[in-house]
């Protein structure tokens, strides 16, 4: 852009009175040269912003790609699951099978334990008996025993408590508050004790 300076008559005129015998002088035109940095600034903008969009361009179509991906993987795994679900019940009636099974056993091993264990405990009792003692009641509650008796003497009956007390495999928490003596003449006495599963 091309600016003519105005004043290049006034310069004109002065140069024409010191130069004196000139009649007229020619005007000077002067050139400025500041258009052509203020041209390239809108020039920079424009090449920002295509660079901007061409990379949330991409970073759109990178996305885009990413969420098809996620669909398609999330629509195999749903495909899969279908096709697995048959067998996914199979095995689930298989271990709630299982699991009857296991507890059934349980229970049948819990009552031939229990079968077993009267004649067991009755052959320990027996083995614990001194020959002048003797039962005249014996109770079960639950798993605890108790046991009225009568013995010739304080010795025999101490006795007694003495076995039970030696089998811990059969009996545990025996309780002997002591013996006193009958309107028969022999002594009478109550022991309680737990009754242990050792089977």
């Amino acid at each position: 852009m091309i600016k003519i300076n105005l004043l290049g008559d006034a310069l004109a005129q002065a140069g024409a009175k010191k130069g004196g015998d000139k009649g007229s002088a020619e005007p000077v035109q002067v050139y400025t040269g500041e258009g052509g940095s203020r041209s390239s600034l809108p020039v920079a903008g424009v090449m920002v912003g295509l660079l901007l969009s061409a990379f949330g361009g991409v970073y759109y179509l990178w996305l885009n790609s990413e969420v098809t991906k996620a669909e398609n993987r999330r629509a195999d795994l749903e495909r899969d699951k279908k096709q697995y679900e048959p067998f996914i019940a199979l095995e689930k009636k298989f271990r709630e099978k299982k699991d009857s099974l296991q507890k059934k056993e349980e229970v049948m091993t819990t009552l031939k334990r229990q079968q077993a264990l009267p004649v067991h405990f009755l052959e320990e009792l027996a083995n614990s008996l001194p020959d002048d003692v003797w039962f005249k009641r014996v109770s079960q509650k639950g798993m605890t025993v108790t046991i009225e008796g009568e013995g010739r003497n304080f010795e025999s009956i101490n006795t007694f408590y003495g076995n039970l007390q030696s089998r811990t495999r059969w009996f545990k928490k025996i309780n002997y508050p002591g013996a006193y003596r009958g309107a028969s003449g022999a002594f009478e006495f109550t022991i309680s004790f737990e009754l242990q599963n050792a089977v």
